[in-house]
């Protein structure tokens, strides 16, 4: 049987304002999206995480090559069946992947305490996502 891939969607970028802190967010924010991917890939999934590998080899804090990195992972959404939500706080670059998979029908679903449900929002930096699905 042919594995699906879903994209997972996650925050990168820490929001703090201390270098502490700011570190602390990043190791947090990877955390959670490999926990994501792990849980796609016992799910029958293949993971989808450009966040994770991109900044392997891109600069997120370069314009260009943050760019580069969101055009890439735009591009391999297109090959996925569905996008998951993973945090109610959404970047703007997780903004864009929402709407760019809203754009082109594929399903975006929000993990939540009950599981993965539906994603009924607009993909705006500033949904609460899990207001949405309450």
């Amino acid at each position: 049987m042919k594995q699906k891939y879903v994209y997972i969607c996650s925050p990168f970028r820490p929001n703090s304002i201390t270098e502490p802190e700011r570190t602390e967010e990043l190791k947090a924010n990877i955390r959670l999206a490999r926990d994501a991917c792990t849980l796609a890939a016992y799910r029958g999934f293949i993971p989808v995480a450009p966040h994770l590998f991109f900044p392997q080899f891109l600069n997120d804090d370069n314009v260009q090559e943050r760019e580069m990195g969101m055009s890439m992972g735009i591009e391999l959404l297109k090959h996925c069946s569905q996008l998951w939500l993973i945090t109610p706080r959404i970047s703007e670059g997780m903004s864009a992947e929402i709407k760019e998979a809203q754009r082109r029908g594929i399903p975006v679903l929000i993990f939540t305490g009950h599981g993965f449900e539906p994603y009924i929002g607009n993909g705006d930096v500033t949904d609460n996502c899990f207001m949405d699905n309450e």
